[in-house]
């Protein structure tokens, strides 16, 4: 069984110049990863100094492997922990009106 873990990804303090050519292929990946559901939201602040990431895997060695395919990994620490459980609003199909 799955469950959702949060990892924060705490960003440099200054960007290089090779991390800053790294982020389409680190978007790419992401777009992937939450088409397939491995990744439930990610989201950056806006200070540009932390990410935050729920993704659903089996253990936490599962959440590392992810991880490990990130390109901008060395770039970043990463802190992740397991949730006891994870909510979130219902997304479907807008309304559909007759007329």
């Amino acid at each position: 069984m799955k469950d959702v873990f949060l990892v924060n990804l705490k960003l440099p303090e200054l960007f290089s110049k090779e991390l800053y050519d790294l982020i389409p292929e680190q978007r790419t990946l992401i777009n992937k990863l939450l088409e397939n559901k491995t990744v439930l939201s990610y989201a950056l602040d806006m200070d540009r100094k932390n990410v935050w990431i729920y993704i659903e895997a089996v253990s936490e060695q599962e959440v590392m492997d992810v991880l490990s395919t990130f390109p901008i990994i060395k770039y970043v620490k990463a802190n992740i922990h397991e949730l006891a459980f994870y909510d979130s609003a219902p997304v479907g199909m807008p309304e559909l009106i007759l007329n």
